[in-house]
């Protein structure tokens, strides 16, 4: 194998690493957003459920 060849095949080794490691950061990316997605929503469930927002609207248009 000459150098050339060899340098081409660690190009390629390289360049394929790069990739997967490129798709698996989107798809951590993907579930992290997921997660944080789920954490807004029960928050905002849980307000509303729990009358917190309520209690805050009406300070805001009766402050006093």
């Amino acid at each position: 194998m000459t150098a050339l060849t060899r340098m081409a095949v660690m190009l390629r080794i390289y360049t394929d690493d790069l990739r997967e490691r490129r798709e698996q950061g989107d798809a951590m990316v993907g579930w992290v957003l997921t997660i944080i997605a789920v954490i807004v929503i029960a928050g905002i469930v849980y307000g509303v459920v729990s009358g917190w927002f309520a209690d805050r609207l009406a300070e805001i248009t009766d402050p006093f």
